[in-house]
């Protein structure tokens, strides 16, 4: 029977389309509190309601169907009887054996534990034995016992190992066995054995992803035909085929699935690349989220590139380096991403989005030291790396010494206007106490330069700057003539410049190349109503000459001069020092060159020094020998009269950001004020 329910729509009966309906009251949610009526809506009442409910016409009786022809009956094969076996009962779990299956056999292993000896053949014309072991567990657990559980596990592990290696040089058809036995010893032998097979080598070689009107993508592909197939080689192949798309100007290409098939009845594959290189693009604009210590505008100045040029991944990671290089963030990533614009001819605007991570904006440091010669120093600073936006670092500098008292501030403006320039302004006032003169001083510098970072090491550099400055000092050489010298007043007007020439493969451990530097710093110097002009010149330059992979030899010399003025004129803070640690190692700080009455420097006018080094490293530590040598001169020619010796030996410890050095020396035909032996620790080799 049919039910009728509520009626929950509008309908109008067909033959009465014009007829008014009848309007019904239904009911609704009632709210929580009702006092009035509940509210009814009208809806249309049906006109015969009584059809609903009227018989269902009877179902015709069903004619039969006419006889369908399905030709003749399909031959089919005789089922095979199941096999007994599948009918059997399961076996029952009492008497069950829990110990562990291998496909060897244990004899006479104690339960507490066996010592063993593993060994391998069939590995040494695969050149394969040496990763195997690196990475077995049965060698690394060889100096223990190990129960039969623990052996079948490892030997296990050890022949998938095996499998694994054999697979990823190309050795497909290989069979690896292994098998244990107990000696008379007490101790059990582990034996892995392989027969490696015939080598697959490459038959075919095919990059679908790399269009035909472009071929020369392919060239340079690391798999070759006839080589053989290695899987280290193919990711390493795919790996620099993406990154030659990154850079030949396709910013949005994805390397897609591989397709290697192995013959069957010969020991080769064929290899099949998929892909899509997507649409070439060219710079678009730079846009920055996350963490901004800068505008947009300043990373603009900092990029390599221009907007409309072809896009070039090098240029996009030599960006990420010199945004790390600003030390403002604590991460930061540059990444292409399609801004959906399309150039003429069709070439995609890439957009370049920056997304950083704040990093320390503040630092506190300090450092404390002693010396034989020098005595007691510690060293404090406060550093603010985004003082002034963008890329202004504050520093300030307190240090406190038995030779050196000292306040100094400095504020340097990173990529000033230009990529890789910057801009230092400094104030610093010292009271300094060094073997050569007393001294009081005060300064303020200028300066525009553009020098290495340890991030990114340049071939030129170059600085100019403008100083100015004020002293108070006395020599501390006393000579036979004026035993007594009074303390003198400077005023000083400096221009410096320097230029840089650098050759060499590394910043701070240099193993090939050489470095060339040339110093200039025209100075005006006043004393009373005496005023006079002179100018300090330098020039230096290193080589480094990697003699075997193991030992580099390295070399080192530096001239100096100053001309324009007698040396009695020249302040003792301004004239030329040699000895120390960046200089000749063994005597004492400015302890080379003419000595007064006192066995203290006088300081000079012509300065020669040179020094060379046998480097040896081995892992990550290194042995060095050195001699050093100097002189300095009254008069602006260096000569090699008076030139003094020192010999030493050193050590190095190679860290991720460079080597740290222990060096101790002798001063060969020393002074009684150099001492016996000098120690010198600091970070980076001495040249």
């Amino acid at each position: 029977m049919l039910h009728a329910g509520p009626v929950a729509a509008q309908v109008a009966p067909p033959e009465t389309p014009q007829e008014t309906p009848q309007e019904i009251s239904a009911p609704q949610a009632a709210p929580e509190t009702a006092s009035e009526p509940f509210a009814v809506r009208d809806v249309p009442l049906l006109a015969d309601a009584d059809d609903l409910f009227a018989p269902l016409p009877e179902i015709p009786t069903a004619t039969e169907l006419p006889p369908v022809d399905f030709g003749e009956p399909l031959a089919m094969d005789p089922v095979a009887p199941l096999d007994p076996a599948l009918l059997a009962p399961l076996p029952s779990l009492q008497g069950f054996d829990p110990a562990p299956s291998a496909d060897f056999k244990f004899t006479e292993v104690a339960q507490e534990g066996i010592r063993y000896r593993t060994h391998v053949d069939g590995l040494d014309g695969t050149g394969l034995e040496g990763s195997f072991r690196r990475l077995s567990a049965l060698v690394r657990g060889e100096n223990q016992t190990a129960t039969a559980a623990q052996l079948a596990s490892r030997t296990n592990s050890d022949k998938l190992l095996m499998q694994r290696l054999l697979f990823s040089e190309g050795w497909y058809s290989g069979e690896t066995e292994a098998s244990v036995s107990v000696t008379g010893e007490g101790r059990a032998d582990v034996r892995l054995q392989t027969m490696p097979g015939e080598r697959y080598r490459w038959s075919e070689i095919a990059l679908d992803l790399i269009p035909t009107e472009r071929p020369e993508l392919a060239e340079g592909f690391g798999l070759k035909v006839g080589e053989p197939i290695r899987a280290i080689a193919v990711e390493e192949s795919e790996g620099a085929l993406l990154r030659k798309l990154n850079e030949s100007g396709y910013p949005f290409a994805e390397i897609g699935a591989r397709d290697v098939v192995l013959d069957q009845t010969e020991p080769t594959g064929s290899y099949l690349l998929t892909g899509d290189i997507g649409p070439a693009g060219v710079f678009g604009p730079i846009r920055m989220s996350g963490f901004q210590p800068f505008s947009e505008d300043h990373a603009r100045v900092i990029a390599r590139f221009e907007a409309g040029e072809p896009y070039d991944v090098r240029m996009v990671d030599d960006l990420r380096r010199a945004l790390i290089a600003t030390q403002q963030f604590g991460g930061v990533t540059v990444s292409p991403v399609d801004s959906g614009l399309r150039e003429p001819d069709g070439r995609a605007v890439t957009e370049i989005r920056i997304v950083g991570n704040r990093g320390p904006q503040r630092l506190l440091s300090g450092q404390v030291g002693y010396a034989s010669q020098e005595g007691f120093r510690a060293e404090g600073s406060w550093r603010h790396r985004n003082f002034i936006r963008p890329e202004g670092t504050l520093t300030t500098r307190a240090v406190l010494g038995t030779e050196e008292q000292r306040l100094a501030a400095d504020l340097l403006m990173g990529n000033w206007r230009q990529r890789d320039r910057t801009l230092a302004l400094g104030a610093d006032i010292a009271n300094l106490t060094p073997p050569a003169y007393k001294a009081q001083t005060l300064a303020v510098t200028a300066e525009i330069a553009r020098q290495s970072t340890p991030i990114w090491q340049k071939r030129w550099t170059w600085s100019l700057g403008f100083g100015l400055g004020a002293s108070r000092e006395q020599s501390r050489a006393i000579l036979p003539d004026d035993p007594e010298l009074p303390k003198r007043t400077f005023l000083f007007v400096s221009i410096p410049g320097t230029l840089g020439y650098d050759r060499s493969n590394d910043l701070l451990d240099p193993t090939k190349g050489y470095r060339l530097k040339l110093e200039m710093n025209p100075e005006i110097s006043r004393e009373g109503k005496r005023v006079e002009t002179y100018a300090r010149m330098f020039l230096e330059g290193s080589g480094y000459q990697r003699i075997r992979d193991d030992f580099v030899l390295a070399g080192r010399a530096r001239v100096g001069s100053i001309v324009g003025a007698d040396l009695v004129n020249i302040a003792p803070t301004r004239r030329l020092y040699a000895g120390g640690g960046g200089s000749v190692r063994g005597y004492d700080y400015q302890g080379v060159g003419i000595l007064g009455s006192n066995d203290r420097p006088i300081g000079g006018r012509g300065l020669l020094e040179g020094s060379v080094e046998g480097r040896y490293r081995f892992g990550d530590f290194g042995v060095v020998g050195f001699v050093d040598a100097g002189s300095v001169s009254p008069d602006p020619t260096p000569t090699l009269d008076g030139m003094r010796f020192g010999v030493g030996v050193g050590g190095r410890y190679f860290t991720s950001f460079g080597p740290i050095r222990f060096d101790i020396a002798r001063a060969v035909n020393r002074s009684p004020r150099d001492p016996k032996i000098a120690l010198y620790i600091s970070i980076g080799q001495a040249f």
